[in-house]
């Protein structure tokens, strides 16, 4: 039986990190600790991230800057091609059976991308897409009627304000609307405007969940 289940879903909205592209947090963190000679884990960890993250993450800090403040934090020094690549190291890759199920949803629903992200891993994402898929359908913001970086808008999950703005642009209706996201706390600010959620795992990915049915 689907999580979800009492109304017809029109529309959904998916993250990105987590749920289209796989990520591995461990790799950044060990990137950075060799850069910096430590273990940064207390400094950068998914949970609890230090606030020259959240910064990025909702544009109001430029890539030079961050790296800056990111060199501060972890107290080492290096060239802005390390940092990049080390800050990156996350993303790990598009599985093209998953782009083919966003692909013909769309032709079935309203889609939409959600995206706590900040500019470089969305340079990172959108190299990453045309490695997996080619250049035949497109870009990666191209498979979704609508995409919102939270580096772009200025916003972020969970905060109730970035789901009302999905919903209020697109005319959306929250009980037809599936929001699925790969962190727990992110469903929260979904909840309070009476969107459908999911919360997609490891043991739950998305091409597990019978979206086509729906």
């Amino acid at each position: 039986m689907a999580p979800y289940s009492h109304a017809q879903i029109e529309s959904i909205v998916f993250d990105l990190g987590g749920v289209i592209v796989n990520l591995d947090y461990g790799l950044t963190i060990q990137a950075f600790s060799e850069l910096a000679g430590y273990d940064v884990t207390q400094q950068y960890s998914q949970q609890s991230q230090a606030d020259i993250f959240s910064k990025f993450e909702v544009g109001s800090i430029t890539p030079a800057e961050f790296r800056r403040s990111l060199m501060q934090l972890l107290q080492f020094e290096a060239d802005d091609e390390a940092i990049n690549q080390a800050w990156s190291a996350l993303i790990l890759d598009f599985p093209p059976k998953r782009v083919e199920l966003i692909r013909q949803l769309g032709q079935q629903k309203r889609i939409f991308l959600l995206s706590n992200i900040n500019e470089l891993h969305l340079a990172t994402s959108d190299r990453k897409f045309t490695e997996a898929m080619g250049n035949d359908i497109g870009t990666l913001a191209d498979q979704f009627e609508r995409v919102y970086y939270s580096h772009l808008v200025g916003d972020r999950k969970p905060n109730t304000s970035i789901f009302q703005r999905v919903i209020d642009e697109n005319n959306l209706d929250p009980a037809k609307t599936l929001f699925l996201d790969d962190t727990a706390h992110n469903l929260v600010g979904a909840q309070q405007i009476g969107l459908q959620t999911v919360h997609i795992t490891q043991e739950r990915p998305i091409e597990s969940l019978n979206l086509l049915d729906l």
